[in-house]
């Protein structure tokens, strides 16, 4: 035992470096790249010339289905493997896969192309996030994650060229193995963070634990899940505005970069003041968001609402994912984490879509505001032990 303690000690000590916290972070960004910039993935490959609108759609379906059979197989794997070694290879092999799929025209191998590349995916970001819950700050490392997914899917939308001729279509993928191959060598450069013997702690004092755990992940499938049917509706809940449409999607675009302020609010404060605090705060301003644009037809209601749910979204998902770390530090509960995140992303639209009523939105919008509440509810039994 006294080994045992010694060695999570040294670890926990080796975790504390922000570049560490910002390597991992990056890493697990990398597994589902792809999310960042959705978009202009489905936009190029219309654009190419090989798929139709719907085709495109289906492809990166199966690459997000991919992802979340990838991360449930991880959740089996944390304990049992050498993590740097599985995702080191599990980079090279998406790498390859992302480089090559440039070549590919056939939408029934580009089919299977990208489910592949999503179930690897998927295993690099369940794995990494069982390594970021096993640092001393896990707050820290997920709010880096986050962070990096608003700064790094803006740069690349902005940055990809905007043509409808078929070199985007190049590009998007070989930003995708770039990115992989960017992960692979931070890897490289990452401290000693494994336990002895290349494997996670597989004994821990988890009486108890069982239903904060529990509650836990149905407050963030719950909070994920009514974030993104807003998300996916928020163009069309724009259009009630008095505003142009040039002129809406620059508001949204302007209110999202607080995002990263709010992605990067967990690294500014850490634990100081309870987590528990926090979690109310930004749900607190999920909900009024969602009260506010129910009367979206005022221009300052609806670009207030966006600014409030923008902040609050990447910190309450941040906070939560480093909740279920503390719960769970063998990193199995994180692993799981990220299937439920999934989860929860994928259900919105489907939720927010069950609820809409011809030429209004305020019925799914009441509804998103219940259910961040009933989040909010979930939340404090884990939130509280964690204190």
């Amino acid at each position: 035992m006294q080994h045992i303690v010694t060695h999570e000690r040294l670890n926990r000590q080796e975790s504390t470096r922000i570049w560490t916290y910002f390597c991992l972070a990056f890493i697990a960004m990398s597994g589902v790249f792809y999310v960042n910039f959705l978009p202009s993935v489905v936009s190029t490959l219309v654009h190419s010339g090989s798929f139709n609108e719907v085709q495109a759609g289906q492809i990166v379906a199966f690459n997000g289905y991919g992802s979340l059979i990838g991360s449930t197989v991880a959740v089996f794997m944390v304990r049992v493997v050498a993590w740097r070694s599985v995702i080191s290879l599990s980079l090279l092999i998406m790498a390859a896969i992302d480089l090559s799929t440039i070549w590919i025209d056939s939408y029934s191998t580009m089919l299977a192309w990208r489910f592949g590349s999503g179930i690897v995916g998927g295993v690099i970001v369940g794995i990494a996030f069982s390594v970021i819950a096993r640092l001393k700050d896990p707050d820290r490392g997920f709010a880096l994650l986050i962070f990096l997914q608003f700064a790094c899917g803006s740069m690349v939308i902005y940055l990809l060229p905007n043509d409808e001729t078929g070199s985007a279509h190049q590009v998007v993928f070989a930003v995708m193995g770039g990115c992989a191959l960017l992960a692979l060598l931070l890897v490289c450069l990452l401290p000693a963070l494994v336990l002895r013997n290349n494997q996670f702690l597989t004994r821990q004092r988890t009486t108890g634990k069982k239903a904060a755990s529990c509650l836990l992940l149905l407050a963030i499938v719950l909070y994920l899940a009514a974030a993104n049917a807003i998300w996916a509706y928020v163009g069309l809940i724009g259009k009630q505005t008095l505003l142009e449409s040039e002129r809406i999607n620059t508001y949204i675009a302007c209110t999202g970069l607080l995002g990263l302020l709010g992605a990067l609010w967990p690294v500014i404060n850490s634990n100081r003041y309870g987590r528990l605090n926090w979690v109310v705060t930004a749900v607190g301003m999920s909900v009024i968001s969602a009260v506010m644009l129910s009367f979206s037809n005022i221009p300052l209601m609806f670009i207030g609402a966006m600014a409030l749910l923008f902040f609050a979204w990447p910190a309450v998902h941040s906070y939560l994912l480093a909740a279920s770390a503390q719960l769970d530090s063998s990193g199995k509960l994180s692993a799981i984490s990220a299937v439920i995140s999934y989860l929860g992303l994928a259900s919105g639209p489907m939720f927010g879509a069950s609820l809409l009523e011809q030429g209004s939105f305020s019925t799914m919008l009441y509804a998103c505001a219940a259910t961040f509440f009933l989040s909010l509810i979930a939340s404090i039994k884990p939130l509280k032990r964690c204190e």
